[in-house]
């Protein structure tokens, strides 16, 4: 390449980065926005942190200031976000918080707006920002500075490695810049976007030492050494990133025949890190009773042995990797699938590019960046290490923010896997291939964040849609909920559903006077002929977006909620659906209708039939126990009963496996408080419940039968079924259809017991 072309693309490059940096800005700012205070993980104890240091002068102990406030985690950022928030006032103490959500997470697998929030927000949190609201958005943007920098960086990285090409790097840029979870971090406050700035400034350290010809130098040592301190002081997982440190030095010393340089900068490096960072870990030592603190962590949060989790680390590998991606909150705010399906494949292809150079026998330009590749590649493997590690010893591990040191690496390695599928372009102009295919990069990966942000993010939060007064509303109803709330129409999507459904409701409400405080909004599903509580949901209203404490008079919003049946809901049967408000631990609203008559404290709003899925299986269920058996169905020869009576519980097995072996199968009657009444053990198979073949696909009819003492007061009752082996002592646990353990228990439907007259007397 001439020389001239050379500054042109160079030029290109550097206006490439400038245009990618306002946009990583402008989408983090958003996210910001669109994210309300603390919902992002662990931010309100990574806000705390930086209060405490901003109002006390003083770093947080482990568990002795009466709120979690991340204080094993050392203290740059956190430093770094009180210097330039120290002088705003919020009126809060330290330990201060918002209100909690107490329905937060519900299925929280789902994409929603279901009770994604953790916690009940306010108008405090609103623009123009004041007090707390204030701090934590400037802290915010301490943050999004941090992301900027990052993704300088992996500009820079990738520059030094292909000095040649520097079109390269704004495609390597695109990968972190746009991936929608670091920028969602960015947008928040943690310390996993400062690791991965101090992950990044080493990496490129790194590449340049193994590209610098005059090798290993004091100069290298005393840079090191700083980077280093620089990542311990972010976050500790970053000291892994000594390994990336140590390999480098050695291959150059290697190559270049400098041990006693080597030795030199060993010492260099030791002595800079002591002299930084020595002071915490002698901190930690006299604190906690060992250096890094994260054995008192450990004793706060809970450990993993292991020895045991290796299966359950392989199983969050796949969650790890959603995670690294875009999934928002404490996961609960997940995009679609097919998204991550695509990101999985898009890795798994830019992986195999490498492949085609070597079948091609065209892997001149691997070599002439060989050693800063496998710099990338080691970082990558590093911290894939440090997070499988994490996995097995603590049940927080599966997080993907936990790899960002590594995420500029990563992302310069796909970028250039994809670029070699486009081969046969290079050899007419490398330079232009690189800039269209940079440009897509940035481009696709841009419209991925920002339909993350705006299609997924900010629903997620949303207050309920509004309607206008003069609208239309499906069956009008006017019922009055004391004096505050008037459900002026409502429409039940089902007449019908089958167990494991949902059941949707629409809600028109109108808010006629404003409300002392917040009341939570139930739906009950009654079955007819136990009145007992098949379903039921609690939340805060506008599934928790809209408390009632924010309502104002005149406000009219539609409550779109879903109650799942459970699975194991008997059917056929019939179920009224009734909703109402109540104050926490208190009272209900009473209900007028339009006309002034008083209906209750809850309103029946219709009639529901529930009916099986399989007219020949009864209650078809298809619980898998450690897939060996599975319960297919079940049945009881009623559901009231007088005291005195017997239970027969039928329960329909499926066998799994070709072993034969046999089982206790224990039924247990609980109370409403959960106290076991009752208790009868069986075995599988016994003599009623013969198989001639032990074969996949065999159904086989199991009874039990429990006595119903007269003693038993009258009431509902829970019945629960587990499997236990009988030569090991094991009980079953149930499988999901992925394999991961539900429960080691099985509840299924409710009985009612009515004490006679005879044995009342």
């Amino acid at each position: 390449m001439q020389s001239s072309e050379r500054d042109n693309t160079s030029k290109q490059s550097k206006r490439g980065i400038v245009i990618i940096l306002v946009a990583f800005i402008l989408l983090a700012v958003t996210a910001s926005i669109v994210n309300p205070l603390h919902e992002a993980t662990d931010e309100l104890r990574h806000y705390r942190f930086v209060r405490k240091i901003a109002q006390e002068g003083s770093l947080p102990i482990q568990g002795e200031d009466g709120c979690s406030a991340q204080g094993h985690h050392p203290p740059l950022f956190y430093a770094t976000a009180a210097l330039f928030t120290f002088w705003v006032d919020t009126g809060q103490e330290v330990c201060a918080g918002p209100q909690d959500n107490p329905f937060w997470a519900y299925r929280y697998w789902e994409i929603g707006s279901d009770n994604k929030n953790q916690y009940l927000h306010t108008d405090a949190e609103q623009f123009p920002w004041a007090g707390a609201a204030l701090a934590a958005h400037l802290t915010r943007f301490v943050n999004i500075a941090f992301g900027a920098a990052t993704v300088f960086l992996t500009w820079l990285i990738a520059r030094a490695v292909w000095p040649k090409r520097p079109l390269l790097a704004l495609g390597g840029a695109a990968f972190i810049a746009f991936n929608p979870m670091f920028v969602y971090m960015s947008s928040a406050i943690n310390n996993d976007v400062i690791a991965a700035f101090s992950g990044a400034a080493i990496t490129l350290a790194c590449v340049r030492l193994v590209t610098d010809p005059n090798g290993l130098s004091r100069r290298w040592g005393l840079i090191l050494g700083l980077l280093y301190s620089l990542a311990l002081m972010s976050k500790f997982n970053l000291a892994a990133i000594a390994l990336l440190i140590a390999v480098t030095m050695t291959w150059v010393a290697w190559r270049k025949k400098q041990w006693r340089l080597w030795l030199e900068m060993v010492l260099i490096i030791g002595g800079v890190t002591l002299l930084l960072t020595g002071w915490w870990f002698a901190r930690n030592q006299i604190l906690y009773g060992e250096p890094t603190g994260v054995k008192r962590l450990t004793e706060l949060w809970g450990v993993r042995d292991p020895r045991d989790s290796f299966g359950l680390a392989i199983y969050e590998l796949p969650y790890v990797w959603t995670s690294l991606w875009g999934r928002f909150g404490y996961g609960q705010v997940p995009l679609p699938e097919p998204v991550y399906a695509g990101l999985r494949w898009l890795a798994l292809v830019t992986a195999v590019g490498y492949l085609i150079p070597v079948v091609r026998r065209q892997t001149a330009a691997l070599k002439e960046a060989a050693a800063p590749l496998l710099v990338l590649a080691l970082n990558v493997a590093i911290f894939f290490g440090v997070i499988f590690n994490y996995l097995l010893i603590s049940p927080a591990g599966p997080m993907g923010r936990f790899f960002f040191p590594a995420m500029p690496a990563l992302a310069i390695l796909m970028f250039y896997g994809l670029c070699q599928y486009f081969w046969w372009a290079f050899k007419g102009n490398a330079q232009k291939t690189d800039k269209w295919l940079a440009l897509l990069a940035n481009v696709g990966m841009a419209a991925l964040t920002l339909v993350a942000i705006l299609g997924y993010l900010r629903p997620a939060y949303a207050k309920p849609a509004t309607f206008d007064a003069e609208t239309a509303v499906p069956n009008p109803i006017n019922a009055q909920f004391d004096s505050l709330v008037k459900l002026r129409g409502y429409q039940i999507q089902q007449d019908s559903v089958q167990p494991g459904d949902p059941i949707s409701i629409d809600l028109y409400w109108e808010v006629t006077a404003k409300p002392p405080g917040n009341y939570l909004f139930f739906v009950h599903l009654i079955d007819d002929s136990t009145d007992t509580i098949i379903a039921q949901r609690d939340t805060h209203s506008g599934l928790g977006n809209f408390p009632s404490s924010q309502w104002q008079p005149g406000d009219r919003f539609v409550e779109t909620i879903q109650v799942y049946l459970p699975e194991t809901t008997y059917s056929p049967a019939t179920a009224e659906l009734s909703i109402g408000f109540y104050a926490p631990d208190a009272y209900r609203l009473g209900i007028t209708a339009a006309d002034g008559t008083f209906l209750g404290d809850a309103l029946v709003l219709d009639t529901l039939e529930i009916t099986p899925h399989d007219a020949e299986m009864p209650n078809e269920i298809n619980q898998n126990f450690n897939n060996r058996l599975s319960l297919a169905g079940y049945d009881y020869n009623k559901r009231v009963f007088n005291s005195g009576d017997v239970l027969a519980v039928d329960l329909f097995w499926e066998l799994l496996t070709e072993e034969a072996k046999e089982y206790e199968v224990q039924i247990r009657l609980s109370d409403e408080t959960g106290r076991e009444i009752a208790r009868e053990n069986g075995r599988f198979p016994n003599e009623n419940s013969v198989i001639d073949v032990w074969q996949p696909g065999t159904i086989v009819k199991d009874q039990h039968l429990i006595y119903l003492d007269p003693t038993y007061p009258s009431g509902t009752y829970n019945i629960h079924v587990k499997l236990i082996d009988t030569i090991t002592g094991d009980t079953q646990n149930i499988l999901a259809e992925d394999g991961h353990v539900l429960d080691n228990r099985l509840s299924l439907s409710t009985i009612r017991l009515v004490q006679n007259d005879k044995v009342t007397e």
